[in-house]
């Protein structure tokens, strides 16, 4: 029985891993970690203002995993602002625009993810759940297609298996 995806959901299970390399293509833009904790021992934030588009992603990351997205969209509205060909500026904008149901705005960024990294699956399979969520059959179907296609040729049968399962589904809705 195939399973269906939402995009929060697949954006929670990449919101733990570390931020790739800008070269990295075959993975999805991943969210910064936070600092380590304990219970005797809270994070340190460091109080300097955020310089760098790297800064303002992970201030913004930060700010999405305490639920302020609005907050979180004005970092990353900065970082894009430093560096317009930022994709994980634009991934985790993205993301947190799904949090606040601005779905239009989500493909939007999706979609500059997708022109600055041609060869990741996970954001052609995000947008794809975005777009049938939108009533979008025909991107949807594109959209699975293509990341079916990218996650054969990267070697991840688990997740070519799950976008064949949502193109199937649309084909047969």
């Amino acid at each position: 029985m195939a399973k269906n995806f939402s995009a929060s959901t697949i954006a929670l299970l990449v919101i733990i891993a570390p931020v790739i390399s800008p070269a990295a293509d075959d993975r999805p833009l991943e969210r910064s970690p936070l600092p380590e904790t304990t219970s005797s021992s809270p994070a340190v934030i460091p109080l300097t203002e955020p310089q760098t588009p790297i800064d303002f992603v992970k201030r913004g990351v930060a700010k999405s995993s305490k639920k302020d997205f609005e907050g979180a969209i004005a970092d990353f509205n900065q970082a894009i602002t430093l560096k317009r060909d930022y994709a994980p500026a634009y991934y985790n904008r993205g993301y947190a625009y799904v949090q606040t149901n601005n779905r239009r705005a989500a493909i939007a960024d999706y979609s500059q993810v997708i022109l600055l990294k041609p060869n990741n699956a996970y954001v052609r399979y995000e947008r794809g759940v975005l777009r049938v969520e939108a009533g979008e059959k025909e991107g949807a179907i594109e959209d699975f297609q293509q990341a079916a296609t990218l996650f054969k040729q990267q070697l991840n049968g688990k997740w070519q298996d799950r976008a064949l399962n949502q193109l199937q589904q649309l084909q047969q809705s």
